[in-house]
């Protein structure tokens, strides 16, 4: 399980990394997300270690969800300020998740069925 944790914490630094090397605006957790999904993908699966931790993590991750709450609750003026905007992206937001992953699925099942 260590193992599993320290690659989850290697990719982390990494795309922190990315982020202080070329003044990136994207968070380094997400840039680390997208290197180990490349990683997992180059390796054609993964390991026992990191699914282990994986599966540990996602138990509890109400509880890491708990600071983000809070921190919304005490800028309850901005939000009311800025509802429209924050609105209309989560709207438009959802619509493309849903549309990317369709299109997604679409072209695994057709490679699927190809083979």
């Amino acid at each position: 399980m260590l193992r599993g944790i320290l690659t989850l914490l290697l990719f982390q630094f990494i795309g922190e990394c990315f982020v202080k090397l070329f003044e990136l605006k994207i968070p380094g957790a997400i840039i680390g997300m997208v290197l180990l999904l490349l990683f997992l993908g180059v390796r054609k699966g993964s390991f026992h270690a990191l699914d282990t931790s994986v599966f540990w993590l996602l138990r509890y991750l109400p509880l890491f969800i708990i600071p983000a709450a809070a921190g919304i609750i005490t800028q309850v003026d901005t939000i009311s300020k800025e509802a429209l905007a924050i609105l209309t992206s989560l709207v438009i937001g959802t619509f493309l998740a849903l549309a990317f992953s369709a299109k997604l699925i679409d072209i695994l099942i057709s490679r699927k069925e190809n083979r």
